[in-house]
């Protein structure tokens, strides 16, 4: 039987260097608002690849995400490597967290796999669902106590300033992150040439 084809992220430049904001494993109950303060002064408009107890259990952050445009990406249920899990394991951690984000405008079928690791069975079941793998092709290190509390937005700006198009990794459960995320949107807005682009275009 013929075998679905592997979902891909997909890049899309909108002319000279565009950046799209993904944040990942949130909501967080105090860091998301900050991460969300930032945007908002930026006007910038993310991605938020959340986690679904995370989610369940704050929805407020559900509805201000969504409530100030951004959109709501599926991150599985409670983050595990999904490449060691079963079909029905697999389904089990998108329905599950579906179920949760769908309740709020915003909610989409764009999904991110923990750790960016997938399969055949991963990506058989994202294709049956209905949803779309995106991957990142910026990583910013943001968790990585080497790159604390703030070297991940230098290391971020790096591999930028060397893309036409970059879609940016980074974690709003951070809390360094959370305290220089709007430095890092700056940072991002002073390079040449650099536009924030829309998430409905990843």
């Amino acid at each position: 039987m013929p075998q679905p084809p592997v979902t891909k992220p997909v890049y899309r430049a909108a002319g000279g260097r565009t950046v799209w904001v993904t944040l990942d494993d949130g909501p967080h109950p105090s860091r998301t608002s900050q991460i969300l303060s930032a945007l908002g002064r930026h006007g910038v408009k993310a991605v938020f690849f959340v986690v679904g107890t995370n989610a369940k259990a704050q929805p407020s952050l559900l509805r201000d995400i969504s409530g100030a445009g951004h959109l709501i990406g599926n991150h599985t249920w409670d983050h595990p490597d999904l490449s060691r899990l079963s079909a029905s394991a697999v389904r089990d951690q998108l329905e599950r967290t579906r179920d949760v984000i769908a309740q709020y405008p915003g909610g989409t079928t764009l999904f991110r796999p923990p750790y960016g690791a997938h399969n055949a069975t991963v990506d058989k079941v994202v294709s049956q669902l209905g949803y779309r793998s995106i991957l990142w092709s910026v990583d910013t290190l943001d968790w990585n106590k080497s790159y604390k509390p703030d070297k991940w937005i230098q290391h971020g700006l790096d591999q930028i300033r060397n893309r036409t198009s970059s879609l940016v990794l980074a974690h709003d459960i951070q809390k360094t992150t959370a305290a220089h995320f709007d430095a890092f949107l700056s940072r991002i807005s002073s390079l040449s040439k650099t536009a924030f682009g829309a998430p409905q275009d990843i």
